[in-house]
């Protein structure tokens, strides 16, 4: 009787120190996948701010045209736009 309690005891600790293996295992999993999440997410983020900042001039350039655009095509005779240059042009 005593042999098979031993005997179980010793199962049982077999069978707890390979449930610890894997849990310590999927722990470290569950931190490396947490790290390597931050470090997407913060790739993403920083690309997405980094291409801002080197389009940023670009954009202000083609507003300030555009804008210049607009006051030029308000300020044309006969309404503006392309038909008022041409009817300029054809007289």
């Amino acid at each position: 009787m005593e042999s098979d309690i031993k005997e179980l005891l010793r199962k049982n600790l077999e069978v707890s120190e390979r449930t610890l293996q894997l849990v310590q295992k999927m722990h470290r999993a569950s931190l490396w996948s947490r790290f390597f999440s931050f470090l997407k997410w913060a790739i993403i983020i920083g690309a997405a701010v980094w291409s801002y900042q080197t389009i940023q001039p670009y954009l202000q350039k083609a507003l300030g045209i555009s804008q210049q655009i607009g006051d030029l095509q308000k300020s044309l005779p006969s309404g503006g736009g392309l038909e008022g240059i041409f009817k300029n042009f054809i007289k």
